[in-house]
């Protein structure tokens, strides 16, 4: 028995100590000339379905979901939303998952080479986005559908980013929203104020931002600017069907690309701000109290 603990042991302190040091890690640079990128799959309702997107991204404690709706450009290469891969090398923070874009996807790829990427589809905005934003909105990408989960509190991991930064801020301002049963949950962490460009940039909430202008940028991506991974949470009923609208749109004109990244198998009712090194840790101290008491006992 002894023997077993002890080896437990040693493996949760193992297991604390490399998750905490994968956290400190410091941000990837690459040479521009060798740039390990992001890899894209265009929604082209052939190979890639919308469907595709939400399976992605669902979590193993979502139970069901349904009635998938899309809009957007499709298209192979040319698309607004898709898979991606490389997230890491890339200096997202996040390795894979969905994608979507008021412009196309493929202008994400790193590493950073103009200042203001830019493409339009020539589609209409949303109306949601719209009211929400206070503005008008053109080439809107929109993914929504019904899910039925296992939880009460919903987590989506996500990253935004835009072409926008840093000259247009708090001018034009493309716009993305999850609205989960009709209410935005990316926001600012402690605020009600949404992720955008004029929230989390250089002289607001800085923490939350990266900053990749310079060409190259540290970043092998061609986003002027992007967030840190960011959690939207929100309320649920378990058990019960419930609705998310994930959108971004042009605001105000129709220039200019940003891009949302949704981590795969990001939606989820577990909180992922609670690092998994910290259960290793109250794994470690259980074990040592355990072993602590069989030897008390022995000894009386």
């Amino acid at each position: 028995m002894k023997k077993v603990l002890t080896i437990l042991l040693s493996l949760a302190v193992v297991f604390a100590v490399a998750q905490q040091r994968t956290e400190n890690m410091k941000p990837i640079t690459h040479d521009p000339a060798a740039c390990p990128s992001l890899l894209f799959t265009p929604v082209d309702n052939v190979v890639t379905t919308p469907s595709d997107l939400v399976e992605s991204i669902l979590g193993a404690d979502i139970q069901s979901y349904s009635n998938v709706v899309f809009a957007g450009r499709t298209g192979n290469p040319l698309a607004s939303a898709g898979l991606f891969t490389g997230g890491t090398d890339a200096g997202l923070g996040i390795e894979e998952g969905i994608v979507l874009s008021c412009g196309l996807i493929t202008n994400a790829t790193g590493p950073n080479s103009a200042d203001g990427i830019s493409a339009g589809n020539g589609l209409p905005g949303d109306a949601d986005l719209t009211a929400y934003a206070s503005q008008s909105t053109f080439d809107a990408t929109v993914l929504a559908f019904d899910f039925v989960p296992n939880f009460d509190d919903l987590y989506i991991q996500f990253v935004f980013g835009s072409e926008e930064y840093t000259e247009w801020i708090d001018s034009y301002n493309d716009v993305f929203a999850f609205f989960l049963n009709g209410s935005n949950i990316a926001l600012v962490p402690g605020t009600s104020d949404p992720v955008s460009i004029n929230t989390i940039n250089p002289g607001d909430n800085p923490a939350y931002y990266k900053n990749n202008e310079s060409f190259p940028g540290p970043f092998c991506n061609e986003m002027d600017g992007f967030t840190t991974v960011m959690v939207a949470q929100g309320n649920v009923t378990a058990g019960n069907t419930n609705h998310i609208k994930l959108a971004i749109a042009d605001g105000g004109d129709s220039a200019l690309d940003s891009w949302v990244f949704i981590k795969a198998e990001g939606f989820s009712g577990v909180d992922p701000e609670i690092p998994v090194s910290n259960w290793a840790l109250f794994i470690g101290i259980g074990l040592i109290l355990v072993f602590a008491i069989i030897r008390f006992r022995r000894l009386v």
